[in-house]
């Protein structure tokens, strides 16, 4: 198994999952760490997950990583039963919530509605994620002098800022450290962190939903301002359907990359799976919007089929023409101005 040279921290999670239509699909593993290493899996061979797991966890989706040549050495057993589960319905719009209506428990038969019952609603629910969710010790120590970049998932905000620290510890500004959204945590501001957070990024990768929902009736603009003000490098905003924003420190919106043009069957891990292209296209072509396009390709191959089928059995034919695709399609941005 090759050292990576990129590698994804997050949580695994078996997944269970409600269509729009009212569809119960089968129990899956997933979780943000598996989405975001598959999405850099689609362009990189040095892909390495770091995460923590329990008995109970389905062994099968270790094989598969293995398979697949991502190295799992930095995930951990924490010797007792596996303390997630997520459970999620999606609505005609595309969004998804976790406290189902009556509505949806309805359509789900009686034997399966136990493996509906999300761990993060429970009143344990923070130190559960907590545990669950890796930090900088779980790293092998024979990966560090290989790393050229980190991405973290979403997970307690305290967990950045321990693997953001370790990080720059190790190898200064040498490498490329980006997040997904903080904003999960809702039991943390990220004015909080911004000393000891920001400043150790060089971007973040959230939705647009996730800005929305921390800063409600703030004006866009401003929330852009605040991130980049507050040391981020660059934010990249992602839009879902509408593909992502680029923004840049002293210069504001500098691209906007739209989606590829696929048949959208299961949104689940597209967001991770765009971190993961991300971070794969930044260290093979040093440019931050040719990585947003890869991050989109790899978006595309999670959407196109349940669960992950889309990026196991993606096409490295296909994914150079899908990247070619949006070059052609690239949105020029210098008469947009800044945020």
């Amino acid at each position: 198994m090759k050292t990576p040279e990129l590698i994804v921290f997050g949580c695994l999670t078996p997944d269970n999952v409600v269509t729009a239509d009212g569809e119960c699909l089968p129990q899956t593993f997933g979780g943000n760490a598996l989405y975001g290493a598959l999405g850099a899996r689609v362009w990189s061979d040095r892909v390495g997950m770091v995460s923590r797991y329990g008995t109970g966890y389905p062994a099968a989706c270790f094989e598969l990583l293995r398979s697949l040549g991502v190295n799992i050495d930095g995930v951990r057993h924490l010797g007792k039963a596996h303390g997630r589960n997520v459970a999620f319905a999606y609505r005609a719009d595309g969004s998804r919530t976790r406290s189902f209506p009556a509505s949806v428990i309805n359509r789900i038969p009686v034997a399966e509605r136990h493996r509906f019952i999300d761990t993060s609603l429970l009143p344990d629910a923070a130190e559960r994620w907590l545990e669950f969710s890796p930090d900088e010790t779980d790293v092998p120590a024979e990966w560090w002098p290989s790393v050229r970049g980190i991405h973290c998932a979403t997970m307690p905000v305290a967990k950045h800022v321990r693997i953001a620290a370790g990080a720059r510890a190790r190898f200064e500004r040498s490498a490329w450290i980006q997040i997904d959204s903080p904003w999960f945590d809702t039991g943390e501001k990220p004015a909080d962190h911004t000393p000891s957070l920001f400043p150790a990024l060089n971007a973040f990768l959230p939705s647009e939903a996730d800005v929305a929902a921390f800063w409600p009736g703030t004006d866009l603009n401003r929330r852009h301002i605040a991130l980049l003000d507050g040391g981020a490098e660059f934010v990249v905003l992602k839009l879902g359907a509408a593909g992502c924003r680029i923004f840049k420190r002293g210069q504001g919106l500098i691209a906007e990359i739209p989606v590829v043009d696929v048949r959208a069957e299961d949104p689940t891990g597209a967001g991770d799976a765009f971190c993961g292209g991300f971070l794969a296209g930044l260290l093979e072509t040093g440019d931050v919007v040719e990585a947003a396009r890869f991050g989109t390709v790899s978006a595309s191959f999670a959407v196109q089929a349940h669960g992950l089928r889309g990026l196991v059995e993606r096409s490295g034919e296909e994914a150079t023409n899908r990247l070619a695709s949006l070059r052609i399609a690239a949105i020029p941005v210098s008469s947009k101005g800044g945020p």
